[in-house]
């Protein structure tokens, strides 16, 4: 069975939080950075990720989806471990071939859950949903590997969405 604490302990043998001056997504200015980017990269950590959601998601969720481009291979394998169909949602619509924001079948009433690499605030998510609730779909619950504890959890609070970290921030460095 995978933990929480195997994890933590695969994200650090894997050097996926680095010191440093960053800017985030947000804007926002960082005295680290989360790199789920290698993290995604690496099959133990991907395959571990999809376990501890999968274990959390509901019978009644019809869909899995995540925002381009690093929550795809999480919203992925988290398709394949639950075998639920998969939707990709892309950052704005393509000008070429079908135009469309979300990749994937995505039915009136579907009940869907998100998954995101990394939230501060919570936007880039919330983006997503709003795609999903605009075509019709039921955003259940949002899932992210790692919440930076800067405004995301408040941020779903406030619009009535269950966001669930794996992990916190101040986990990893306890």
């Amino acid at each position: 069975m995978v933990t929480k604490e195997y994890l933590i302990e695969i994200l650090k043998e894997n050097k996926v939080f680095e010191e440093g001056e960053f800017t985030l997504a947000s804007g926002k200015k960082s005295n680290y950075y989360v790199n789920m980017k290698r993290a995604i990269t690496e099959p133990e950590i991907l395959s571990t990720i999809a376990k501890l959601i999968n274990e959390k998601i509901d019978d009644d969720i019809d869909k899995i989806a995540g925002p381009a481009l690093g929550a795809v291979p999480i919203a992925t394998a988290v398709s394949l471990e639950s075998k639920k169909p998969l939707l990709m949602i892309r950052k704005e619509k393509k000008g070429y071939g079908t135009s469309k924001l979300i990749e994937g079948d995505l039915n009136e009433g579907d009940n869907v859950i998100l998954v995101e690499d990394v939230t501060t605030t919570g936007g880039s998510l919330l983006k997503a949903i709003n795609a999903i609730v605009d075509n019709h779909g039921i955003v259940k619950k949002a899932f992210v590997v790692v919440d930076r504890e800067e405004g995301a959890m408040e941020t779903f609070a406030n619009e009535g969405i269950v966001l669930e970290p794996l992990i916190s921030v101040s986990e990893f460095f306890e």
